[in-house]
């Protein structure tokens, strides 16, 4: 933690101060840094806070506040998103401007760990219909019950009716995210190349007209959990039998 002052003969017109309410070692994708702010002044009135961080990737700006007030004090929250390497270090800055024109910063550091590797698994999920084996969860890297399990279901097929054909649509409990990405270079999959498809792929609730040979990544807000390759899409003649048969390979410590 570092801080800073700056401008005039009194270099404590304003003060701010930011604690992480949440500290850990590291943060992964998808959790928050929570963060108490304080500030007050001394002289004058708090005119303005700021708070970005600086990476590797540059400078982000986070929040651009205008505020009238002789002390503030709130909360704030900073979902942890992904980076195209394993792990980075991420410096928050938080200013705090006064009306008599001086200001007051300080940093605090936190270390973000992506992910460490492309586990590949191979797996059969059926059809919604068939009440048993109908759904797959990333964070198990297993085929799961859509009625027992909903909380764990990333991903089902969307055939809810047993008397009509296979969907062929897939759909999300757990808001996971799909984008169709056949020119992807499945078998040379790397973390990068998975993340970097991903952030720049168009992402969708749902996914229609799944075919064999498709690629899929997926993913939710803060970033990309891994990418599939349907191997083989099943739909038989008994409907208690369609299934689809696939390839995943999971971002996972």
């Amino acid at each position: 933690m570092t801080l800073s002052s700056c401008g005039g003969d009194d270099e404590s017109d304003v003060i701010i101060i930011a604690k992480t309410m949440n500290y850990k070692d590291y943060y992964k994708a998808g959790e928050k840094i929570i963060f108490k702010i304080e500030s007050f002044a001394n002289e004058g009135f708090i005119s303005s806070i700021d708070i970005y961080t600086i990476n590797s990737y540059g400078i982000t700006t986070l929040m651009d506040t205008v505020i009238d007030a002789e002390r503030t004090e709130f909360m704030y929250q900073y979902l942890v998103t992904q980076f195209d390497t394993y792990s980075t270090n991420i410096k928050f800055y938080f200013k705090v401007t006064c009306s008599t024109g001086n200001y007051s910063e300080m940093s605090v550091s936190h270390y973000i760990d992506s992910g460490t590797h492309l586990e590949t698994t191979e797996h059969t999920m059926f059809a919604y219909y068939k009440n048993e084996k109908n759904g797959f969860s990333i964070d198990r890297n297993e085929i799961v019950d859509v009625e027992t399990d909903s909380l764990f279901v990333d991903i089902y097929d969307y055939s809810m009716d047993s008397t009509l054909f296979l969907s062929r649509e897939w759909r999300s409990m757990t808001g996971l995210m799909f984008a169709r990405f056949n020119d992807f270079d499945f078998e040379n999959a790397s973390f990068t190349s998975v993340v970097n498809a991903y952030s720049t792929s168009n992402k969708t609730s749902k996914l229609t007209n799944i075919g064999n040979e498709d690629i899929i990544l997926v993913g939710k807000e803060y970033g990309v959990l891994g990418v599939i390759k349907v191997i083989n899409v099943f739909d038989e003649f008994d409907n208690m039998q369609d299934r689809y048969y696939f390839v995943f390979k999971g971002i996972y410590k």
